[in-house]
């Protein structure tokens, strides 16, 4: 990835060095509109590398930088959208009153400035939702893989068959079913502690127990559902 960034990086700096040379070389008349044109763009690179760094360089991780690709293109968009705007309009400046192309290249930064708060906080909203969403099956989880690690080391058909209930239960938690999942933690708790002592009395009544509020817990988990 930081390969990628660096050819990116390059690739705006050489696309930035060749617009001006093109601007400066080619005869251009250097009136207002084609200063007016050139500092927009030069805005626009700025716009550019800002989409990138909130896109991929603020937030290094893997997640982050997957999420930050609709920043990063609109920021592209504008930025391309601009620099072809302008040469057109030097090409056009003795035609245009210089309000014409002041008006438009406002209108496009405006547009990609709302773009671009947009498209971060429906980012930052994906986010929250994915953080939610590991929290919300993290106990049920930890909880499956408690008997699922117990049912691996024994030949015990009821922790077995409670590992298989576990194991097809839905692991999203939510805050109405929270008393029933806390209920079934200690439960779990307890079993893994008799398991531990070798107690196959209270193994066999704390898996029916344990069950009852798996059940119990995945009949709310629907209600609360529908």
């Amino acid at each position: 990835m930081k390969k990628d960034m660096i050819r990116g990086i390059l690739a705006a700096a050489v696309t930035l060095v060749l617009y001006i040379l093109v601007v400066f070389l080619f005869p251009f008349e250097h009136n207002a509109i084609f200063w007016v044109s050139v500092i927009f763009t030069l805005i626009a690179f700025a716009v550019v590398a800002a989409s990138v760094y909130m896109a991929f360089i603020k937030n290094p991780d893997a997640r982050s930088r997957f999420y930050g690709f609709p920043l990063a293109r609109v920021g592209l968009i504008y930025g391309c959208g601009q620099m072809v705007a302008s040469l057109l309009v030097m090409a056009l400046s003795e035609l245009l009153p210089w309000w014409i192309p002041v008006l438009v290249y406002a209108l496009g930064l405006g547009a990609a400035a709302i773009g671009l708060i947009s498209v971060e906080a429906v980012v930052d909203e994906i986010k929250h939702q994915d953080i939610k969403l590991k929290k919300a099956v993290s106990m049920m989880r930890s909880l499956q893989s408690k008997v699922s690690q117990m049912a691996a080391q024994s030949e015990n058909a009821e922790i077995k068959a409670l590992a298989d209930e576990f194991r097809y239960s839905d692991p999203v938690c939510n805050a109405a079913i929270a008393d029933a999942e806390a209920d079934l933690a200690a439960a779990v708790d307890e079993l893994q502690s008799a398991y531990v002592d070798g107690d196959s009395e209270a193994v066999a009544k704390l898996c029916r127990r344990a069950s009852a509020l798996l059940a119990e817990r995945n009949r709310l988990c629907k209600l609360n559902k529908t």
